[in-house]
């Protein structure tokens, strides 16, 4: 497993080399409608580490995993399952599979729900404690719950809801759903804006991929400032919350809005967000880093945005990064 951390380390270096070029090619002001815009980046050595293939297919939608402190890996699979690979024996196979909605009824619309994220406890070697971001197919929200892993085996009996908030599934998208720990035991949940970014059949009103801003009455899903630009609303958002040994949580200081604010959610980190499908986190430093899904338009537009670059970024501290 030795040339798993090596691999891993490997990818977030190529990561923050990608950062620190593209922060410099945006110091500068850019012209959107410039159609010739190159993006110059220096790739590192591909060769410069070892790949080693643990296990091949047996994979359907993996999203997330967590490598727990003996190496053994748990994937988390978007139509429910929990695989978990033995380092030792070299197989994986299933622990567990939660009923989640994954698959729409709705015609001619795409869900990019079911389960979305796992993480293993800090303190995994002691309590054994696993957590999941999820979409339940019972109830219209997306949970984060904690679940105790017993004998290689997912107790679903055991599940803790820790936070759950309402998602619609009228049409898609936007579910972001990654979780990881950073330092002193600060759980980071990343949500997506659970709007749309494609137009309403015979509507005047055209995104275009672009941010979707229609303001009229019954068509919020088309609008994502009801969400992401929503102080007091968790979707469009990535959260940090302090997980305590019982299960609940606590506020830590340095979140976005202080505890007792008006209408606003104290659990917010960064908002702002379309898509942040996939964070990590330095333990060292404490810096949140994630992957965000770009708009879906075809070309650049001074008054409607960028077309679809997606991005990598980086926070520091709490802040508003300004989607929509």
């Amino acid at each position: 497993m030795k040339n798993i951390s090596v691999f891993l380390f490997s990818i977030i270096t190529l990561t923050l080399l990608w950062f620190f070029r593209m922060s410099n090619y945006f110091s500068s002001p850019t012209n959107l409608n410039d159609s010739k815009i190159e993006l110059k980046i220096d790739t590192p050595d591909q060769d410069r580490f070892v790949k080693t293939t643990l296990v091949q297919g047996k994979f359907t939608e993996p999203t997330e995993i967590a490598v727990l402190p003996n190496f053994d890996v748990l994937v988390a699979q978007r139509r429910g399952e929990i695989l978990l690979y033995k380092n030792n024996k070299k197989t994986i196979s299933e622990i567990g599979k939660l009923d989640v909605y994954w698959k729409t009824t709705v015609p001619n619309v795409n869900a990019e729900e079911g389960l979305l994220g796992i993480a293993a406890d800090p303190q995994f070697s002691t309590n054994s404690f696993v957590y999941v971001f999820y979409s339940p197919k019972s109830k219209s929200v997306n949970r984060l719950s904690r679940f105790k892993m017993v004998n290689d085996k997912i107790e679903l009996s055991s599940e803790k809801i820790v936070l759950e908030f309402y998602s619609q599934r009228d049409i898609c998208c936007h579910t972001g759903g990654s979780i990881a720990f950073g330092k002193g035991n600060m759980l980071f949940v990343s949500a997506g804006d659970n709007s749309t970014p494609f137009d309403q059949e015979n509507s005047t009103y055209k995104n275009n991929g672009y941010a979707p801003l229609d303001s009229r009455k019954g068509f919020e899903q088309y609008d994502s400032r009801r969400s992401a630009g929503n102080t007091n609303d968790l979707r469009g958002k990535i959260l940090r919350i302090k997980m305590n040994a019982d299960g609940t949580y606590s506020i830590p200081e340095g979140n976005l809005f202080p505890k007792g604010t008006a209408k606003t959610r104290p659990e917010i980190y960064v908002m702002g967000d379309r898509n942040p499908y996939r964070i990590a986190v330095d333990k060292t430093t404490g810096y949140l880093y994630w992957g965000e899904v770009g708009p879906d338009a075809n070309s650049n537009d001074s008054l409607r945005g960028p077309m679809g670059y997606d991005e990598v970024n980086q926070a520091r501290k709490a802040g508003n990064f300004d989607w929509p």
